[in-house]
């Protein structure tokens, strides 16, 4: 009985690990438009899990990788708005419960339901996200906006005239079966 159930535990560990597919160089942008000057800023290094047994999917986002077309804006983002050294990720957690099978060419929209967090305020989101499947390439990508205030993301009265308070989050990349 004892070797049965350390067989059912190793094989299932192998199917779950096979239905976990990975992206670690995802490309994140986001846009705030403001009045005066607007705020951007992309990153190349943000993590994503998907779980196709439990259908879920976790993103990772480390804050102080953005970068920014202008070095004193990227300070204040992570030293007074966003708090980095603080809050040092972002990150999502959700399920889906969509039909999406990796083994067939093919676009999938999944709506994903769970919790985003970011400068110590989580909350409920639901996230759409595309899926294309073609030759053994998983590409996703998605779109989304957060409202700055959401996140007790504040800034002083005249900087805030200067600093947009609805953000427009662009995420993409390919996913890979883990090893």
């Amino acid at each position: 009985m004892r070797h049965i159930l350390t067989y059912l535990l190793i094989v299932t560990s192998f199917v779950v690990k096979a239905q976990t597919y990975t992206a670690s160089e995802v490309y994140v942008h986001f846009f705030s438009p403001a009045p005066i000057v607007d705020i951007e800023a992309i990153t190349n290094t943000a993590k994503v899990k998907l779980n196709l047994a439990k259908k879920d999917v976790e993103v990772e986002i480390l804050i102080n990788s953005f970068t920014f077309k202008k070095a004193l804006m990227q300070t204040h983002f992570n030293e007074k708005y966003i708090e980095s050294n603080k809050y040092p990720t972002a990150t999502f957690k959700g399920k889906f419960k969509d039909k999406l099978d990796l083994n067939t060419d093919g676009v999938y929209k999944l709506s994903l339901d769970g919790r985003f967090s970011i400068h110590g305020v989580e909350r409920a989101k639901n996230i759409d996200c595309i899926v294309s499947v073609k030759d053994n390439k998983i590409f996703f990508e998605s779109s989304f906006k957060l409202l700055s205030a959401n996140y007790k993301i504040e800034a002083p009265d005249i900087i805030y005239r200067k600093v947009g308070q609805e953000v427009d989050v662009d995420i993409k990349g390919y996913l890979k079966k883990e090893d």
